[in-house]
């Protein structure tokens, strides 16, 4: 067995799909006797990786992950063999930290007489940091439309089908629980969509453009576009498809930004509490100005513009992260733990505050947004660099481990 077969008998596991015996036993002469360290850290990450959209891990899920964990600490175990044993835990679990491992936010280590055992938190976890309103219940589905008259129409648990008639055009609900447009109007008007903190929503534009927005944003758009462009307005951030259209252009307004293109698929993010605006092109080709400034967009780079700047900064981030949020994750890469809590608040609908000093703690990993905030936050107070308190709707941000 190699490693490429060893991925594919754990994934296999951690999705229920059955195994034969001799699979087994050649995953596991593979794994006790041939797998590198480099090979069992990718074998971690890949099961970590299908085990994000498992529900209930099995206990044979538990088992190989505790074994692969055991494995991997030993090799750590050898490298510190010279060490006074007090001193072994606090060094393998630096080096543990150095390289990023995820997983290590996920388990105890306990070394005792030279011997390395995982205890995985999901079996026994070791801190009760979570008061009050339970285990904070993730973000769902929840808009608000409102329409040229003002009137307010939500969105939540409105059932599928016909919504409302403006302007000759047919406003409905898909199965998806998307709403789209119907028809070509005849009196163009102006509909807002809004997500509160703890939702979200897509919508599909008349011109069949479609938008996704993350918590707390809007989108104001017409009912119809008519004449040479295509225009819309919108905060907080939303993931577009844009329909192609060569003789309309398409142009997302947020703030002081305006986002031109043709018909492509992009990321803003201009959230009032972020200390920049990002547009991030996955393709296609867009054009990002402010006042005086302008830069071109190609796939796979990101335009900032800070609060108070001037100028584009481009770069090239991780698309995974960015998109995360549209996707149904949480994707930390080196993300700074104030970073983290905003996403936290919009999320679930929470008030953040600081006791201390938190701003050179950072995470690296993935969680499915589909978690509750006790799940997420507990695992980010495992590392042992921060602690959580939650007091109703606010959660106290506490540098180190609960004493």
């Amino acid at each position: 067995m190699n490693l490429s077969e060893a991925i594919i008998h754990v994934t296999k596991l951690a999705e229920g799909q059955a195994v034969t015996e001799e699979e087994t036993a050649e995953f596991r002469q593979w794994f006790l006797r041939e797998a590198s360290e480099e090979e069992l850290q990718e074998l971690a990450s890949a099961h970590e990786a299908v085990l994000m959209e498992v529900q209930e891990p099995t206990y044979d899920n538990k088992e190989i992950v505790s074994n692969i964990y055991s494995r991997l600490t030993a090799y750590y175990l050898a490298e510190v063999s010279t060490m006074e044993e007090s001193n072994k835990q606090e060094a393998i679990i630096r080096k543990i930290r150095k390289r990023n491992y995820w997983w290590a936010a996920a388990a105890s280590l306990l070394i005792a007489g030279g011997a390395a055992i995982w205890i995985l938190r999901s079996e026994q976890p070791k801190r009760a940091a979570i008061v009050q309103r339970n285990v904070l219940e993730p973000g769902s589905n929840k808009a608000i439309l409102t329409l040229a008259n003002g009137q307010e129409i939500i969105l939540d648990n409105l059932a599928n089908g016909n919504i409302a008639v403006q302007g000759g055009v047919t406003i409905t609900k898909a199965d998806s629980g998307a709403i789209a447009y119907i028809g070509t109007g005849d009196n163009v008007q102006y509909h807002t969509l809004s997500t509160p903190r703890g939702g979200q929503f897509q919508l599909t534009l008349p011109d069949g453009s479609k938008v996704w927005l993350n918590s707390a944003s809007s989108i104001r758009y017409p009912t119809a576009f008519i004449g040479a462009e295509r225009k819309v307005e919108m905060t907080g951030e939303g993931y577009f498809e844009v329909a192609p259209d060569a003789a309309k252009p398409f142009t997302v307004k947020a703030g002081r930004l305006d986002v031109h293109v043709l018909g492509t698929g992009f990321n803003i993010m201009a959230y009032a509490d972020e200390n920049a605006i990002r547009t991030t092109l996955v393709s296609g080709s867009v054009k990002v100005e402010a006042g005086d400034a302008t830069a071109m967009l190609t796939p796979g780079v990101q335009a900032s513009l800070a609060t108070e700047g001037q100028t584009f900064k481009t770069t090239r981030p991780d698309l995974a992260e960015v998109l995360a949020w549209k996707n149904g994750q949480f994707r930390f890469n080196r993300t700074g733990i104030k970073n983290i809590m905003r996403q936290v608040a919009r999320w679930y609908d929470v008030d953040i505050r600081y006791e201390g000093n938190v701003d050179n703690i950072e995470f690296q990993g993935i969680l499915s947004r589909k978690v509750t905030a006790k799940a997420l936050l507990e695992t980010l107070e495992a590392t042992g660099e921060v602690h959580f308190r939650i007091e109703g709707d606010h959660i106290s941000v506490i540098p180190g481990a609960k004493k």
